[in-house]
């Protein structure tokens, strides 16, 4: 049986290695979207803010007497690349697939985080639940503007690569899109 160390560096090590893809993927959309301030600030915003919990987590790592090249980080990191790089195939021009495949991994962050948090409470580490808890509150904001976000971005790109002598664009479907997101949250 593992003892309490070993369990909190593997829940940290599987944190630093999602956060780490996740920054990689949300960076390179920065790069990609130069050319358009309002969405390259976004991803900007959105990088930035995952590299500083990237540094954090490696810290914590390090002060629980963990590394950041360790074999269960380099597991874990082997299979969100494998996912990052299926994704990277099927990736489109489209600016709202970039912010799908974003809002898809900050959700997997929460409920990881989730368990980091309950793991390291449950294990005295009161740092690292710390940690946790304010790393989660920034993905889950930004989750949140995703989702306020997409339709509007959806509407966009359509504009941006629809064909002129395809129908019109129906723009009501920004806000019959947002009227649905409301209730399903009710």
């Amino acid at each position: 049986m593992a003892d309490s160390k070993t369990i909190l560096q593997k829940y940290v090590s599987d944190m630093l290695a999602l956060e780490s893809h996740i920054y990689q993927a949300i960076d390179k959309q920065v790069k990609e979207n130069a050319d358009d301030p309002e969405i390259s600030s976004k991803f900007s915003t959105y990088a930035n803010t995952i590299k500083s919990h990237r540094d954090a987590l490696e810290s914590r790592l390090k002060a629980l007497g963990g590394a950041a090249n360790s074999p269960i980080k380099e597991g874990v990191a082997a299979l969100f690349g494998v996912a990052a790089g299926v994704i990277d195939k099927f990736r489109s021009e489209e600016v709202s697939k970039n912010f799908r495949d974003d809002f898809t991994a900050l959700s997997l962050s929460l409920v990881a985080y989730q368990m980091l948090h309950t793991t390291a409470l449950g294990l005295g580490d009161r740092e690292t639940a710390e940690l946790a808890a304010g790393n989660v509150k920034d993905n889950a904001r930004f989750v949140r503007e995703i989702e306020r976000l997409m339709p509007r971005i959806v509407v966009r790109d359509l504009k941006k690569n629809h064909d002129e002598a395809a129908p019109a664009i129906n723009e009501g479907a920004v806000k019959e899109t947002e009227d649905l997101i409301t209730e399903i949250w009710k």
